[in-house]
């Protein structure tokens, strides 16, 4: 028989977390010393489209 199964997120949604989760420990080499990264909000804009999509 065929069990459902939840389907894991794109990998480029897996990378955003890992950015994320990676920050909330140190800053990496793009890192503002006002505390803003380019990667960062790259990565939030990502998960933040991802959610969008998943909730419709």
């Amino acid at each position: 028989m065929y069990e459902h199964r939840a389907t894991e997120p794109p990998f480029a949604v897996l990378m955003a977390g890992y950015v994320v989760d990676f920050h909330h420990r140190s800053a990496c080499s793009r890192c503002r010393p006002d505390g803003s990264c380019v990667r960062l909000a790259d990565a939030g804009e990502t998960l933040r489209a991802w959610r969008d999509r998943k909730r419709r």
